[in-house]
């Protein structure tokens, strides 16, 4: 289904997955301005690098005469974003935190494009989808997540990707922490009777092995050791899905072998 915005609205984009929600929306032409991001420039080659999360370059954002600037709400820096509206430009906060954040987001961007009726097709999509992962049962595997491995870091329970963990029937063993990305030691993971490791996408090929000095660890021991697109659990899109599919499929492998 392929569908175009109005041409005469123009954007500046300041956050990867927010485009790509744009582009599902038809609106890819309409983005005229982009952070720096590799895949981005590749997907859209007539947008213009503007800078990157966290310095922007206001000379071109202006030059770009933007109708509307699309912002990382608490990923942008808000001092930036308020020298934009100082230049007089309408500047759209869009909160990603939570898997809720996403069809709001989508309704927001169909408003804007007038695109209403294909933003609601794509969330009707978006809550089929997770409502057909979704474990009936009590959340009963536990499970650590490694975000990265130099330092050693997971995620709480502050976001959507632990959202999903619950979602899939996971008790993330390092939900309580205070920290939205803590680091920890493999102390943790020890303690933690964890049954089921899941590691992003962006860590070293070799991230299996290194837990397997480690066989005490249920989920060591079973070889539940699982790797998760990053693009797919990182960023909150409709891609944000299939990350969740491949969550769930190794939590039920976990929980199958119990």
């Amino acid at each position: 289904m392929s569908v175009m915005a109005d041409a005469s609205t123009r954007l500046v984009v300041l956050a990867p997955d927010m485009a790509r929600n744009l582009i599902m929306l038809g609106a890819g032409e309409q983005i005229r301005g982009i952070i720096s991001n590799e895949s981005m420039e590749l997907q859209l080659p007539h947008a213009e690098v503007v800078g990157d999360h966290q310095l922007l370059n206001f000379e071109k954002i202006l030059s770009l005469k933007p109708s509307k600037i699309i912002a990382w709400q608490g990923g942008n820096p808000e001092s930036q974003l308020q020298r934009l509206e100082g230049l007089g430009l309408e500047v759209v906060r869009i909160k990603t935190e939570r898997l809720a954040d996403l069809p709001e987001q989508l309704r927001t961007f169909g408003e804007i494009l007038g695109r209403e009726e294909r933003a609601e097709f794509l969330i009707d999509q978006f809550y089929s989808s997770i409502g057909s992962l979704q474990v009936q049962s009590k959340p009963d595997v536990r499970l650590f997540y490694e975000l990265w491995h130099a330092p050693l870091m997971s995620v709480n329970d502050h976001g959507w990707i632990s959202e999903i963990f619950s979602l899939c029937g996971a008790i993330n063993v390092l939900g309580q922490a205070y920290e939205p990305y803590p680091q920890v030691g493999e102390e943790a993971v020890l303690a933690g009777d964890v049954q089921v490791i899941l590691g992003s996408s962006e860590l070293p090929s070799s991230w299996q092995e290194s837990w397997r000095k480690w066989p005490q660890i249920p989920a060591v021991a079973a070889d539940h050791l699982y790797t998760v697109n990053a693009d797919y659990l990182h960023q909150l899109t409709l891609d944000t899905v299939r990350g969740a599919e491949q969550v769930c499929t190794a939590v039920e492998r976990a929980r199958t072998a119990k």
